[in-house]
């Protein structure tokens, strides 16, 4: 699963609300002549991503944006974007277009139904602004470029840009929650946790003020599922019934052929270089997972294994071996 990074400009929200001067269109409602020169900007720029043209993409920025720009923006940003992005097109979530003739008011914007509704604050860069969130990707993994456009001298150009998670396995942070829900009404304690892990994120895929009306209800969903799980295995989790006694420390969603699968992370006493003894041991751990995790066999037809002497620290590159159990 991996996270893309959002471009590390922040805009400080000050004191003030709009006004009742201040005016927002969303989508259809927005001129037309504006929408039809929006439109063919965020192709543009979409394009351009796909492209990982950083100079190209640069051209179309604000002053102040390429002013903040770190070196993550072309090492780590565009490469991570342009792999979700190229080759799908986008959809349009939502646009707003703003006329905020006080710039620097506090703008808020709303959109969405029922548990999918949302909110995002901003402070207002110049009098006229333009919101654009752009969804792209597929099954496995979904990302959202939020543009936000300014009108500088009666030319747009970009001021800001997020790119965020929108879902993984097909599914938003909202709908990540109720399925989770699900699996903990069922018992499959393990697979709830591993399923708010991915929810968590996608949590906010429209940038750091983005927030779901249910944000903060999954939020005290994930810490509480969190630490039931924490109690019930308290990881390290030892199978004290195999004689090599192994070392569960780890179970967590990994992407394999563009699906989610677990992944169970264990530290071995037998060495990894004796691969006839370490797969007898790991059928054992195969045989006996899901009474270990309940659910865990029932829900997921593949699990990874990875088999360490020495665990990975961050500072280390310690060997491994790996196995893969098919479910019928």
């Amino acid at each position: 699963m991996k996270k893309c990074l959002p471009v590390v400009v922040f805009i400080l929200f000050l004191s003030q609300s709009c006004t009742s001067k201040d005016q927002v269109w969303k989508n259809e409602a927005i001129d037309p002549k504006v929408k039809a020169t929006m439109t063919a900007l965020n192709g543009e720029i979409y394009a351009i991503m796909c492209e990982n043209n950083y100079e190209k993409l640069t051209q179309l920025f604000s002053d102040t944006l390429m002013n903040q720009l770190g070196p993550d923006f072309a090492k780590k940003f565009m490469p991570n974007m342009q792999q979700v992005m190229k080759g799908h097109n986008y959809r349009v979530f939502d646009e707003f277009y703003i006329k905020c003739p006080k710039a620097k008011d506090t703008i808020t914007l709303a959109s969405g139904k029922g548990d999918s509704a949302y909110t995002i604050k901003f402070a207002s860069p110049a009098p006229q602004t333009y919101f654009a969130m752009l969804v792209a990707g597929d099954t496995t993994d979904e990302v959202m470029l939020t543009l936000v456009y300014t009108n500088i001298n009666g030319k747009w150009k970009v001021s800001n840009l997020y790119g965020e998670n929108y879902s993984l396995r097909s599914k938003n942070a909202v709908e990540q929650y109720y399925y989770a829900m699900g699996q903990q009404k069922n018992g499959y304690l393990l697979d709830a946790a591993c399923t708010m892990a991915l929810a968590k994120n996608c949590i906010a895929p429209g940038g750091r003020t983005f927030q779901y009306k249910k944000t903060a209800e999954i939020t005290h969903f994930s810490d509480s599922i969190t630490k039931e799980t924490d109690e019930k295995y308290m990881f390290p989790y030892t199978m004290n019934e195999i004689k090599s006694k192994p070392e569960i420390v780890n179970v967590h969603y990994q992407i394999l052929a563009g699906s989610f699968v677990p992944i169970v992370i264990y530290k071995s006493t037998i060495n990894v270089a004796d691969t006839v003894s370490l797969k007898k041991e790991n059928d054992i751990i195969q045989k006996g997972i899901g009474k270990q995790f309940y659910g865990i066999d029932l829900l997921n037809k593949t699990i990874l294994y990875r088999a360490y002497n020495e665990l990975p620290n961050g500072n280390n590159d310690p060997r491994y071996y790996g196995y893969v159990q098919r479910i019928p």
